[in-house]
């Protein structure tokens, strides 16, 4: 099947019955077009047939689910089902993500990814904010009675799509290709939605140039037109108070002003509808039954002028009839093919769709096996479609490179005040290049500048075809401070540098987990900064052998929600290693997260100890600080032993899907020393206000600890 195909040809159709052919125009609106749904649901009642539909944006989505087969009552159920938030998203969920990719959530780095040549040291940015990469997906679940079909004549009611060419200012007719990539490009709105695109034409909303498509369902061949429009209406002068309501409006001008035009070509037999839809706006989907309700009341006020067009019961179950013949089962698979324009090998990903050949397109599988594609983050968008080959029928997925890659930049910070004087703060720049080879290698640079700089460079090696093994040599250098307490009295501070090599082998368990041993070698040097000099004060060498498994399905590593982590880690350090002392430690920690309504509870533990030998100071583990035994100062208590349990609360207090904001608290327990004892653990807790923003989870609250202090903080980095 071709993409879909730009044209407004009248199919040649003959009428169906000695009557005039009729058809349903449908114009955008974002949210507002739910009540299009109303009004078929009373020309469903009414046994009006549509012969043709036109549709714009979210026109598009309705006449496009009527047109594939679906009723009313079908399509209002679609629309309530979709979680429109995550529809105007395309990062996959968490827990489908690759192993690797979570493991970029510990780096303290922000979401966002500019692309950068480093030959041309030129920034490339996306053409949108989404690429309506779920959107898609959705529609073809919801179209799959029609997967076969590419030329939307022949679609169980004739239909056109209409979208606009971003390259020539003028609107693009979609007559035929993959129906749900036509609906998308109709509603790709610019600067939200990247351009799709359509025989090598750069394709947007189709408001934009015709809103109200009467002109193409006419060309379609209806001798009377039924019109609905849900158009946005201008903002009063007084409402324009702000720039992103002044972009509004001159959409909405733009919108109104070709929906004007085609209004005034209204004849006398046709039929305007336009619902009465009060303050609902575009982006109101959690009032589409409200949308629905005022779209039937508007049609169900014009039955009088409707009914000129009902059908005899018996002709109106003929004219469902043939409508219901054109609609089949989902095709039989007899081949997947992939195709990609990253630098990988298509085997690659095609060892990672699970979908079976010999049976029929099942949309909910071959949608589970893109999310795992697009999860490795390597896609701008992935598509499928069915394609016809050598007399067998199969899918062609289409996996596209992002236009802004393969190299990218990442940026992030990490803040810690208690509004005493004792501040943290590092800045963070990642380099990351993906792709490099055919088994998709990756190199990746971080520097860190602030209190804690920093250098660490990894290059990340698949070594089979199914991406599970691994080899990673690392290398790195850091500074960072170590201090000496005596009754919660800072009396030393040491800056230890380090720098060294490390090399790791492994096996990524799906999404969820990892399991890696490994060999690293550093140099650590420590200097006093304040206080008088001990022993501490020392030059040193590490070398250890280490193993660490590591399970990770949380939903969300800034505020979870649902799912699990856990991670055993242990370390030999020898002198035949390298190392200086001769000990091992053992750590671990495990993260629950229980969610009821808007009400999370996430209990944890977490510990270490020390085996064998003595640790020196840079091995020492440390508590105290936000969620580490809040109300001690950062890192107060330090040791060879520690253990830390806990329970952080948070309840969620607004419904801003892109600036989340909680209230919660943690009450805490931990003890740390040479010889951990569980009688001498120190209690503590906070209060917190904490926003998921796009710089990372912010936190500020309070604090108190038994034998500590009540402290205030504002915090900015990740403790899940």
């Amino acid at each position: 099947m071709a993409a879909p195909s730009l044209g407004g040809q009248a199919p040649p159709q003959d009428p169906p019955d000695d009557r005039p052919r009729v058809g349903l125009v449908l114009s955008g609106g974002g949210a507002r077009g739910a009540a299009h749904v109303g009004v078929l649901k009373v020309l469903e009642e009414m046994r009006v047939p549509l012969d043709y539909v036109a549709g714009t944006s979210m026109g598009a989505i309705v006449g496009g689910l009527f047109a594939s087969g679906l009723s009313a009552n079908e399509i209002q159920a679609a629309i309530e089902a979709m979680d429109w938030d995550a529809m105007f998203r395309d990062d996959v969920d968490r827990v489908d993500r690759s192993f690797r990719r979570k493991s970029d959530d510990r780096l303290l780095l922000v979401k966002a990814q500019p692309g950068f040549d480093l030959a041309t040291r030129e920034f490339k940015l996306p053409l949108g904010w989404i690429e309506g990469q779920r959107i898609t997906l959705a529609l073809k679940d919801f179209t799959t009675q029609v997967a076969a079909i590419g030329d939307f004549d022949q679609l169980p009611t004739p239909f056109r799509a209409v979208a606009t060419d971003i390259g020539t200012g003028r609107a693009a007719v979609l007559s035929e290709g993959d129906l749900a990539l036509a609906i998308t490009a109709s509603m790709a709105v610019p600067g939200v939605f990247s351009p799709t695109i359509v025989d090598g034409r750069m394709l947007v909303d189709g408001g934009i140039t015709n809103n109200l498509p009467m002109d193409v369902a006419r060309e379609m061949g209806a001798d009377v037109l039924i019109v609905v429009d849900i158009s946005t209406p201008l903002h009063p002068p007084e409402a324009l108070t702000d720039p992103l309501i002044i972009t509004d409006q001159l959409t909405s001008i733009m919108t109104r002003s070709n929906t004007e035009r085609n209004l005034a070509t209204l004849k006398a037999v046709d039929i305007p509808i336009v619902p009465d839809l009060g303050d609902i706006t575009g982006t109101d989907f959690d009032r589409t039954s409200e949308a629905v309700d005022a779209g039937y009341r508007a049609a169900d006020a014009l039955r009088s002028r409707l009914a000129g067009y009902t059908l005899p019961e018996a002709a109106y179950r003929r004219w469902l009839a043939r409508r219901d013949s054109r609609t089949t089962l989902p095709p039989m698979i007899d081949f997947i093919d992939v195709r990609t324009d990253v630098a990988l090998d298509p085997r690659i990903l095609r060892d990672k769709i699970e979908h079976p050949t010999g049976q029929r397109l099942e949309a909910g599988q071959i949608e589970r096996d893109i999310e795992t594609l697009y999860g490795m983050d390597l896609f701008e968008k992935i598509s499928y479609q069915v394609v016809e080959g050598s007399g067998q029928t199969g899918l062609a997925i289409d996996a596209r490179a992002k236009r802004w890659g393969p190299d990218y930049l990442q940026f992030g910070l990490d803040l810690e005040d208690d509004f005493e004087g004792d501040t943290l703060f590092n800045l963070r720049i990642a380099y990351l290049r993906t792709a490099m080879n055919s088994l998709g290698a990756e190199w990746r640079t971080q520097v860190t500048v602030g209190e804690e700089p920093g250098v660490f460079t990894d290059w990340y090696q698949p070594v089979d075809q199914d991406q599970l093994y691994f080899v990673q040599p690392t290398g790195f250098w850091g500074k960072r401070n170590v201090n000496v307490f005596e009754d919660g009295r800072r009396v030393a501070e040491y800056r230890l540098t380090q720098y060294g090599l490390g090399l790791g082998v492994g096996r990524e368990l799906g999404t969820w987990g990892e399991i890696r041993a490994g060999y690293e070698r550093s140099e650590v040097s420590s200097s006093i900064r304040v206080g008088e000099p001990t022993d501490l004060e020392a030059d040193y060498s590490e070398g250890k052998l280490l193993v660490r498994f590591e399970l990770d399905e949380l939903d969300n590593v800034n505020f979870p929600t649902s799912g699990h982590s856990l991670f055993l880690n242990y370390a030999w350090h020898r002198d035949a290693f390298g190392d200086n002392g001769s000990f091992d430690q053992l750590t671990y920690g495990a993260d629950v997260a229980l969610t009821w309504g808007r009400f999370t509870l996430i209990p944890s533990i977490a510990g270490g100890t020390t085996l064998n030998g003595d640790a020196p100071i840079s091995r020492l583990f440390e508590l105290g600080g936000f969620l580490r035994l809040t109300g001690f100062e950062r890192n107060e208590l330090s040791g060879e032993e520690f253990v830390l349990a806990r329970t952080v609360m948070y309840r969620r207090i607004n419904d801003v899907a892109f600036l989340p904001v909680y209230m919660g608290g943690s009450i805490e327990f931990g003890s740390i020393g040479d010889d951990v004892d569980i009688a001498d653990g120190k209690t503590a807790g906070s209060l917190f206000l904490g926003m998921d923003s796009v710089f990372g989870p912010i936190y500020i609250g309070g604090g108190y600890a038994e034998d500590g202090d009540a402290t205030g903080f504002m915090f900015l980095g990740r403790r899940f």
